[in-house]
């Protein structure tokens, strides 16, 4: 059985890109609502997080099993970057920079 490299490594993107959201939101709307809702918020959003960078990593013509699960390219890991930079921008860092 051969290792799965480029799973492996998607899947650390993907999780680590969908926590990373997950924290962000929640920890900017647990200052405004209550922390069940604040963390309900933060689920839902790390959730499309989750399903939009697995998308960025399928192949483009995707045939259960005639090819390659997934893509790993320099390309979808640059977006997924961008993605979560422009999160905490919004979230994190312009938010703390007016007080």
């Amino acid at each position: 059985m051969e290792p799965n490299y480029d799973k492996i490594i998607v899947l650390i993107i993907v999780f680590t890109a969908s926590f990373i959201t997950w924290k962000i939101i929640k920890d900017f709307y647990r200052q405004r609502f209550h922390m069940i809702f604040a963390h309900l918020i933060a689920i839902v959003t790390s959730s499309f997080m989750l399903l939009s960078t697995m998308f960025l990593f399928m192949p483009k013509n995707y045939q259960r099993g005639a090819g390659p699960e997934v893509e790993l390219s320099f390309n979808s890991i640059a977006i997924v970057f961008v993605m979560v930079f422009v999160i905490f921008m919004l979230f994190s860092y312009l938010p703390n920079r007016k007080k």
